[in-house]
C-alpha cells in the first residue's frame, strides 16, 4: 500500500513540475510586455491608426486576456473601436515547440462607431483603402510577423454594440446590440475564413422622423448562404422577415418574404417619406476615371444582385380604408423591379366610403422609378358614398346640383395604365341618378387632363344651374342629359368646365345624320 502511495506521490509531483514548467514557459514566452510589443505594431500597421491596449495577462488555462483595447480615429483622439477585453485561448502541446496556436477568440463588449461625413465618405475608408492598395501577404519564416499560428475554430463576440451616424442627415441614425459566434479559421496573415456563423440580434434601433423602429431576431450563415428570421416593430405593428441570401460574396441571390398580421400603412409610409438632401455643389469638371470606376463597380454589384419574394398583410389600414389580404409578389433582376401580381380587398375610406378590390402588375428601374414605371391595374367598386372629393365638389359647383357634392354610388369600374410618368384611366362610376365616365390621364406631378362624360337623370337635369340650363345639351334615349366635361388643374385644385369642343364633336355627327335622314325621306316621298 505504501508502495502505491509513493508511486502516486511521484506521479503527482511530476504533474506539478510539468504544470509549473509550462506555467513558467507561458509566462516567459507569452509575457504581457512581449505580447504588447507584438500586437500593437502589427495592429497599427494593419489599420494605419493609433492602437491602445491597457493590459495583457497570461494564464496557463484561461489564455491571453487583453483589456482596454481601442483603435482611434484618424485624428488620434476619438475612438473608432473600443473593447472591454478579448481572450485568446491557445493549445498547450504546441507550446512545447514554441508555437502559439490560438484555438478560440472571445471579444467582450466591442463598440464600433461608423460615421459618414457630408461628402459621403466613411470613417473606416482609410483602413479599407490600405487593404486595397497593399494586399496582405502571408508572413514568411524568420520575418518579424507574429510568432503565432491563428487557426481558431471559433470566435465569440459578446455584447457587440454598433452605432451609425450620417452627418449629412440623409440616412437615419442606427444603433445595434448583437451577440455573435463564428466558426472557421484566421490565417497567419489575418485573413478570416468563416465556415459558419450565428448572430443574435438583441435589437437594432432606427429613428425616422422621431419614430423609433426596433428589429430583433437571428441570422445564421455559412460560406455560401445567409438565413435570417427578424421581427421589426413600430409601436404595436410588427413585420416578420424571413430571408435567404445565396452566394452572398460573389453573386447574391436574395429570397425575402415579409408578413404582418395587422399594419397601419399610413404610419409606415409617413416615416418613409423623402428626406430633404443637403444641397450639393455641382462640378462642371469632367468626370475622373476614379469616379467612373466607382460607378461601374456599383453598377456591377447592382447587376449581380437578384431578389424575389412575397409581401403579405392580413389586415392593413390606410386613409380610413380597411385593407384585407394584401399580397404582392416581387422580383429584382439587373436593376429592374417587377411586381406581379398585386392584389387586395378594401372597405371603408375617408373620401370614397365603399368596398371593392384592386389587382395589377408593375415594373420599373430601381434607379429611375418615376420615369420608368409601367404597369396596369383594375379597380372594382361597390356601393358607397363619395365625401370630400375636390373633383365632385367642383362638378357640383359647376352644375348647381347639390346632390353631386357627396353623391351615393351603386358601382364603379376603372382600368389604369401607367407609362410615361402618367396614369391613364378609363372607367365609370354610376348610381340611379347619374353616371360619370372619365377617360384621360393624371401626371405624377398631380396635373389632370381628363375628358369626362357626365349623364344626369331627368330629376337631376331639372336642377341644372341657369347658365347651363340655357345650353342645349344632348339627351339619350332614356331622356338623360349628357354633359361633356374637361377636368384640368391638379388633384388638390381641379378645374372642371363644360367641354364645348366635345359638344360640337358629338352634335355635328348627330345633326348630319338627322339632315341626311330627312333628305332621304323627301327623296323617297317624290
Amino acid at each position: 500500500m505504501k508502495k502505491w502511495m509513493k508511486i502516486g506521490i511521484v506521479i503527482l509531483g511530476i504533474i506539478l513540475i510539468l504544470f509549473i514548467g509550462l506555467n513558467i514557459l507561458v509566462k516567459s514566452y507569452l509575457s504581457g510586455d512581449r505580447l504588447k510589443a507584438m500586437i500593437l505594431p502589427q495592429a497599427e500597421a494593419l489599420t494605419g491608426r493609433k492602437v491602445n491596449l491597457e493590459d495583457v495577462n497570461v494564464s496557463l488555462f484561461k489564455g491571453v486576456v487583453a483589456k482596454g483595447l481601442s483603435v482611434k480615429e484618424v485624428d488620434g483622439q476619438r475612438d473608432f473601436l473600443k473593447m472591454k477585453e478579448f481572450v485568446l485561448s491557445y493549445r498547450l502541446l504546441p507550446l512545447l515547440k514554441k508555437q502559439v496556436v490560438i484555438s478560440k477568440i472571445e471579444l467582450i463588449a466591442p463598440f464600433v462607431t461608423i460615421v459618414m461625413d457630408r461628402q459621403g465618405k466613411f470613417n473606416f475608408s482609410s483602413i479599407t483603402d490600405r487593404f486595397s492598395q497593399k494586399p496582405s501577404q502571408p508572413a514568411q519564416p524568420g520575418s518579424q510577423g507574429l510568432p503565432v499560428s491563428i487557426v481558431t475554430d471559433r470566435i465569440f463576440i459578446k455584447d457587440f454594440q454598433f452605432k451609425f451616424v450620417d452627418e449629412g442627415k440623409t440616412i437615419p441614425d442606427v444603433s445595434a446590440a448583437l451577440d455573435m459566434v463564428f466558426t472557421g479559421s484566421v490565417g497567419q496573415d489575418g485573413t478570416p475564413r468563416m465556415t459558419s456563423g450565428q448572430i443574435s440580434v438583441k435589437d437594432i434601433k432606427t429613428v425616422l422622423k422621431g419614430v423609433e423602429i426596433i428589429t430583433n431576431g437571428k441570422i445564421e450563415m455559412d460560406e455560401q448562404t445567409i438565413r435570417a428570421n427578424l421581427k421589426t416593430a413600430l409601436g404595436k405593428d410588427s413585420i416578420d422577415l424571413t430571408a435567404t441570401v445565396k452566394d452572398y460574396l460573389k453573386n447574391p441571390e436574395v429570397t425575402a418574404n415579409l408578413y404582418s398580421k395587422e399594419l397601419d400603412l399610413q404610419k409606415w409610409m409617413g416615416i418613409g417619406g423623402e428626406e430633404k438632401a443637403p444641397p450639393k455643389t455641382v462640378s462642371k469638371k469632367p468626370e475622373t476615371p476614379k469616379g467612373k470606376g466607382a460607378r461601374q463597380a456599383e453598377s456591377g454589384t447592382e447587376q449581380k444582385l437578384k431578389a424575389s419574394g412575397q409581401v403579405k398583410v392580413d389586415v392593413a389600414k390606410y386613409q380610413g380604408y380597411l385593407i384585407k389580404n394584401l399580397s404582392v409578389n416581387y422580383q429584382y433582376v439587373n436593376g429592374m423591379v417587377k411586381i406581379e401580381p398585386l392584389g387586395l380587398q378594401f372597405s371603408g375610406g375617408d373620401v370614397y366610403n365603399t368596398e371593392g378590390n384592386l389587382g395589377g402588375k408593375f415594373n420599373f428601374n430601381s434607379a429611375r422609378v418615376q420615369e420608368t414605371l409601367k404597369g396596369d391595374a383594375d379597380l372594382k367598386l361597390g356601393k358607397g358614398v363619395i365625401k370630400g372629393s375636390q373633383i365632385f365638389e367642383t362638378i357640383s359647383s359647376l352644375t348647381g346640383i347639390q346632390a353631386l357634392k357627396n353623391p351615393s354610388v351603386d358601382e364603379g369600374s376603372f382600368r389604369f395604365d401607367i407609362k410615361e410618368a402618367k396614369i391613364f384611366l378609363d372607367g365609370f362610376i354610376r348610381s340611379a341618378l347619374f353616371r360619370l365616365s372619365p377617360k384621360g390621364n393624371m401626371g405624377f406631378d398631380q396635373k389632370l387632363d381628363i375628358p369626362a362624360e357626365l349623364k344626369l337623370a331627368p330629376e337631376l337635369s331639372k336642377n341644372l344651374s341657369s347658365n347651363l340650363a340655357r345650353m342645349k345639351f344632348m339627351t339619350d334615349d332614356q331622356g338623360w342629359t349628357i354633359l361633356p366635361l374637361k377636368i384640368k388643374g391638379t388633384t388638390e385644385k381641379p378645374d372642371v368646365t363644360v367641354d364645348t369642343e366635345g359638344m360640337i364633336k358629338r352634335v355635328v355627327p348627330d345633326l348630319t345624320g338627322e339632315i341626311e335622314k330627312k333628305l332621304f325621306q323627301k327623296k323617297k316621298s317624290k
